[in-house]
Protein backbone atom coordinates (compact mmCIF):
# COMPACT_ATOMS: atom_id res chain seq x y z
CA UNK A 1 0.00 0.00 0.00
CA UNK A 2 1.45 3.40 -0.82
CA UNK A 3 2.42 5.55 2.17
CA UNK A 4 2.32 9.60 2.76
CA UNK A 5 1.93 12.04 -0.46
CA UNK A 6 4.06 14.94 0.25
CA UNK A 7 3.83 18.57 -1.07
CA UNK A 8 7.35 19.72 -1.63
CA UNK A 9 9.42 22.65 -3.50
CA UNK A 10 12.84 22.20 -4.70
CA UNK A 11 15.03 24.29 -7.21
CA UNK A 12 16.00 23.67 -10.64
CA UNK A 13 20.05 23.38 -10.80
CA UNK A 14 22.31 25.63 -11.57
CA UNK A 15 20.22 28.33 -8.92
CA UNK A 16 17.46 28.03 -11.25
CA UNK A 17 13.59 28.29 -10.15
CA UNK A 18 11.42 27.15 -7.19
CA UNK A 19 8.92 24.38 -8.30
CA UNK A 20 6.24 22.77 -6.52
CA UNK A 21 5.67 18.97 -6.48
CA UNK A 22 4.08 15.97 -4.88
CA UNK A 23 6.23 13.44 -3.90
CA UNK A 24 4.29 10.09 -3.40
CA UNK A 25 6.14 7.63 -0.84
CA UNK A 26 5.53 3.87 -0.77
CA UNK A 27 4.47 2.54 2.80
CA UNK A 28 7.65 0.88 5.05
CA UNK A 29 10.92 2.51 6.11
CA UNK A 30 13.47 1.31 4.13
CA UNK A 31 14.38 3.27 1.57
CA UNK A 32 13.14 2.82 -1.82
CA UNK A 33 13.47 2.79 -5.37
CA UNK A 34 11.95 5.71 -7.16
CA UNK A 35 11.31 7.39 -10.27
CA UNK A 36 11.28 11.40 -11.25
CA UNK A 37 7.39 11.72 -13.87
CA UNK A 38 7.72 14.80 -15.95
CA UNK A 39 4.08 15.94 -17.60
CA UNK A 40 3.41 17.56 -20.69
CA UNK A 41 3.63 20.44 -22.90
CA UNK A 42 3.36 23.32 -20.14
CA UNK A 43 1.49 25.86 -23.08
CA UNK A 44 -0.73 23.19 -24.30
CA UNK A 45 -2.20 22.72 -20.74
CA UNK A 46 0.32 20.07 -18.99
CA UNK A 47 0.86 19.97 -15.47
CA UNK A 48 1.66 18.05 -12.66
CA UNK A 49 -1.78 16.79 -12.35
CA UNK A 50 -2.22 15.68 -15.72
CA UNK A 51 -4.30 11.81 -15.43
CA UNK A 52 -1.57 9.77 -16.92
CA UNK A 53 1.21 11.20 -14.79
CA UNK A 54 -0.72 10.88 -11.40
CA UNK A 55 -1.67 7.61 -12.12
CA UNK A 56 2.22 6.57 -13.07
CA UNK A 57 3.28 7.76 -9.79
CA UNK A 58 0.09 6.50 -7.86
CA UNK A 59 0.88 3.07 -9.26
CA UNK A 60 4.65 3.26 -8.80
CA UNK A 61 3.88 3.77 -5.04
CA UNK A 62 1.60 1.02 -4.53
CA UNK A 63 4.27 -0.98 -5.96
CA UNK A 64 6.60 -0.06 -3.67
CA UNK A 65 8.76 2.83 -5.36
CA UNK A 66 8.51 6.76 -4.57
CA UNK A 67 7.46 8.49 -7.19
CA UNK A 68 8.25 12.64 -7.75
CA UNK A 69 5.53 14.58 -10.00
CA UNK A 70 6.52 18.41 -10.48
CA UNK A 71 5.11 21.62 -12.03
CA UNK A 72 8.26 22.48 -14.90
CA UNK A 73 8.84 25.91 -14.57
CA UNK A 74 6.66 28.88 -15.59
CA UNK A 75 3.68 26.10 -14.81
CA UNK A 76 1.07 26.62 -11.58
CA UNK A 77 3.07 27.53 -8.62
CA UNK A 78 6.28 27.23 -9.97
CA UNK A 79 8.43 30.04 -10.37
CA UNK A 80 10.15 31.15 -13.45
CA UNK A 81 9.19 30.84 -17.20
CA UNK A 82 8.32 28.48 -19.90
CA UNK A 83 12.36 27.50 -22.17
CA UNK A 84 11.42 25.75 -24.98
CA UNK A 85 13.11 22.56 -23.27
CA UNK A 86 15.95 24.16 -22.21
CA UNK A 87 15.75 25.52 -19.04
CA UNK A 88 13.39 22.15 -18.39
CA UNK A 89 16.18 19.76 -18.10
CA UNK A 90 17.40 21.70 -15.27
CA UNK A 91 14.21 21.51 -13.82
CA UNK A 92 14.67 17.59 -14.16
CA UNK A 93 17.81 17.60 -12.82
CA UNK A 94 16.88 19.73 -9.52
CA UNK A 95 13.94 16.87 -9.35
CA UNK A 96 16.72 14.14 -9.48
CA UNK A 97 19.07 16.17 -7.41
CA UNK A 98 15.92 16.41 -4.54
CA UNK A 99 15.15 12.57 -5.01
CA UNK A 100 18.72 11.51 -4.25
CA UNK A 101 19.25 13.56 -1.20
CA UNK A 102 16.21 12.53 0.43
CA UNK A 103 16.45 9.55 3.28
CA UNK A 104 13.11 7.73 2.02
CA UNK A 105 15.10 6.84 -1.59
CA UNK A 106 18.00 4.67 -2.89
CA UNK A 107 19.74 6.71 -5.42
CA UNK A 108 21.44 3.61 -6.85
CA UNK A 109 17.77 2.46 -8.32
CA UNK A 110 16.74 6.24 -10.03
CA UNK A 111 14.17 5.90 -13.00
CA UNK A 112 13.15 8.82 -14.83
CA UNK A 113 9.75 9.12 -16.93
CA UNK A 114 8.31 11.57 -19.10
CA UNK A 115 4.73 12.10 -20.96
CA UNK A 116 4.60 13.64 -24.45
CA UNK A 117 7.35 17.32 -24.27
CA UNK A 118 7.98 15.82 -20.14
CA UNK A 119 9.51 12.58 -22.34
CA UNK A 120 11.49 14.52 -24.38
CA UNK A 121 13.06 16.60 -21.67
CA UNK A 122 13.62 13.75 -19.31
CA UNK A 123 15.54 11.71 -21.42
CA UNK A 124 17.26 14.90 -22.56
CA UNK A 125 18.40 15.19 -19.24
CA UNK A 126 19.00 11.93 -18.66
CA UNK A 127 21.77 10.98 -21.14
CA UNK A 128 23.86 14.03 -19.48
CA UNK A 129 23.30 12.85 -15.72
CA UNK A 130 24.53 8.91 -15.17
CA UNK A 131 22.05 9.01 -11.93
CA UNK A 132 18.66 7.31 -13.64
CA UNK A 133 19.18 4.16 -14.44
CA UNK A 134 15.91 3.27 -15.89
CA UNK A 135 14.30 5.17 -18.30
CA UNK A 136 10.70 5.94 -19.63
CA UNK A 137 8.89 7.70 -22.42
CA UNK A 138 5.74 7.44 -22.69
CA UNK A 139 4.54 9.72 -25.84
CA UNK A 140 7.16 10.80 -26.98
CA UNK A 141 6.40 12.85 -29.89
CA UNK A 142 7.62 12.05 -34.01
CA UNK A 143 9.72 15.52 -34.44
CA UNK A 144 12.19 14.14 -31.96
CA UNK A 145 13.22 11.07 -33.73
CA UNK A 146 15.21 12.43 -35.79
CA UNK A 147 17.49 13.53 -32.83
CA UNK A 148 20.24 11.07 -31.76
CA UNK A 149 20.61 12.33 -28.56
CA UNK A 150 19.38 8.54 -27.12
CA UNK A 151 21.03 6.71 -29.44
CA UNK A 152 23.57 4.79 -27.85
CA UNK A 153 22.46 5.12 -24.41
CA UNK A 154 22.79 1.86 -22.67
CA UNK A 155 20.76 2.03 -20.09
CA UNK A 156 17.16 -0.11 -20.33
CA UNK A 157 14.62 2.42 -22.40
CA UNK A 158 10.51 1.97 -22.21
CA UNK A 159 8.61 3.60 -25.14
CA UNK A 160 4.87 3.74 -25.05
CA UNK A 161 2.16 5.02 -27.52
CA UNK A 162 -1.25 4.50 -28.20
CA UNK A 163 -2.12 2.71 -31.23
CA UNK A 164 -3.70 5.89 -32.85
CA UNK A 165 -1.56 8.63 -32.08
CA UNK A 166 -0.82 10.86 -34.98
CA UNK A 167 2.03 12.75 -33.36
CA UNK A 168 3.72 9.45 -32.07
CA UNK A 169 2.81 7.16 -35.23
CA UNK A 170 3.43 3.54 -33.46
CA UNK A 171 5.16 2.21 -36.64
CA UNK A 172 7.59 5.42 -36.26
CA UNK A 173 7.93 4.75 -32.73
CA UNK A 174 8.54 0.76 -33.87
CA UNK A 175 11.74 2.06 -35.96
CA UNK A 176 12.67 4.52 -33.72
CA UNK A 177 12.84 2.18 -30.55
CA UNK A 178 14.75 -0.64 -33.43
CA UNK A 179 16.99 1.87 -34.19
CA UNK A 180 18.12 2.49 -30.12
CA UNK A 181 20.72 0.34 -28.53
CA UNK A 182 19.61 -2.38 -26.54
CA UNK A 183 18.24 -2.76 -23.85
CA UNK A 184 14.77 -1.35 -25.38
CA UNK A 185 11.61 -2.08 -24.84
CA UNK A 186 8.69 -0.44 -27.16
CA UNK A 187 4.60 -0.93 -26.36
CA UNK A 188 1.91 -0.01 -28.16
CA UNK A 189 -1.41 0.34 -26.54
CA UNK A 190 -4.43 -0.56 -28.83
CA UNK A 191 -7.63 1.49 -29.40
CA UNK A 192 -5.80 4.74 -27.52
CA UNK A 193 -3.74 7.44 -28.87
CA UNK A 194 -1.75 10.79 -27.72
CA UNK A 195 -4.29 11.39 -24.60
CA UNK A 196 -4.78 7.84 -22.77
CA UNK A 197 -8.12 8.78 -22.02
CA UNK A 198 -9.64 5.98 -19.70
CA UNK A 199 -6.24 3.96 -20.93
CA UNK A 200 -3.93 6.02 -17.78
CA UNK A 201 -4.12 2.90 -15.51
CA UNK A 202 -2.76 0.78 -17.97
CA UNK A 203 -0.06 3.23 -19.14
CA UNK A 204 0.86 3.02 -15.10
CA UNK A 205 0.87 -0.53 -14.83
CA UNK A 206 3.37 -1.07 -18.04
CA UNK A 207 5.84 1.59 -16.73
CA UNK A 208 5.76 -0.29 -13.35
CA UNK A 209 5.48 -3.56 -14.56
CA UNK A 210 8.78 -2.61 -16.94
CA UNK A 211 10.71 -1.31 -14.22
CA UNK A 212 9.79 -4.54 -11.49
CA UNK A 213 10.69 -6.64 -14.87
CA UNK A 214 14.30 -4.78 -15.10
CA UNK A 215 14.80 -2.86 -11.77
CA UNK A 216 13.34 -5.22 -9.05
CA UNK A 217 12.81 -3.03 -5.82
Amino acid sequence: MPGDLLRVTFPATGGGPLLEGWLHLPGGSESAPAAVVCHPHPLMGGTMDNAVVTAVCRTLAERGRAALRFNLRGTGRSEGAFDEGRGEMDDVAGAVDFLCARAEVDPSRLAVAGYSFGAWVALRHAVRDPRPRWLAGIALVQDHYAEPFLDNDPRPKLLIAGEHDPWAPADALRAYGARLRSPKTVRIIPDTDHFFRGQEDRVARIVADWLEASAPG
